[in-house]
C-alpha cells in the first residue's frame, strides 16, 4: 500500500481549529482516513511535536484524544528511525540550516525507506531534492 510522511504542520493544524492553516489541513486528514490519499506514515518525533503543541495550545485532554485517534487508526503508521536513519537526519540538520531537527528526521526517514511524498505546510522541505511536499489533499499515486 503506497504511504506518505504527514508532517507536524499538517497534524497540528487538522487537530487545532485555532490554525490557520486548519481548514487545509482537514482534508489532508480526511483523505488518509477515506481511503482516497496514501496511508499515513508519522514518525515518534512528529508525534511528540504535535502532542505537546496540542497540550500547550489546546490542553491535555484534547491531545490524549487526538492521539488515540491516530493510534487506533489502521491508516495511520507510527514509526521511528533505525540507527542509520538517525545518523543521516544528524547529517542532514548539520547540512540544511533551514532544515528543524524534526525536518531532518522525516528527510533521513524517507531517503531511507524509499518514500517520495511528505504533506506538510512547511516549506522548508523544498531544500531536499529528495521529496516532494504536498500542502493539499492529493494522491501522488493517482494523480488527476
Amino acid at each position: 500500500m503506497p504511504r506518505a510522511l504527514v508532517d507536524t504542520t499538517v497534524l497540528f493544524a487538522a487537530a487545532y481549529r485555532r490554525d490557520s492553516a486548519h481548514e487545509d489541513a482537514l482534508p489532508i486528514l480526511r483523505g488518509i482516513d477515506t481511503g482516497a490519499l496514501p496511508e499515513a506514515v508519522i514518525l515518534d518525533h512528529v508525534l511528540a511535536e504535535t502532542l505537546n503543541g496540542l497540550t500547550t495550545h489546546a490542553g491535555h485532554d484534547a491531545a490524549v484524544d487526538f492521539f488515540d485517534r491516530i493510534e487506533e487508526n489502521t491508516r495511520f503508521h507510527i514509526d521511528s528511525l533505525t540507527a542509520d536513519e538517525f545518523a543521516a537526519a544528524k547529517a542532514l540538520f548539520r547540512q540544511y540550516e533551514r532544515f528543524s531537527f524534526v525536518d531532518a528526521c522525516i528527510v533521513a526517514y524517507m531517503q531511507g525507506e524509499g518514500i517520495g511524498y511528505c504533506y506538510a505546510f512547511d516549506d522548508d522541505f523544498d531544500a531536499s531534492e529528495d521529496i516532494s511536499r504536498l500542502d493539499v489533499a492529493t494522491n501522488p499515486y493517482r494523480p488527476e
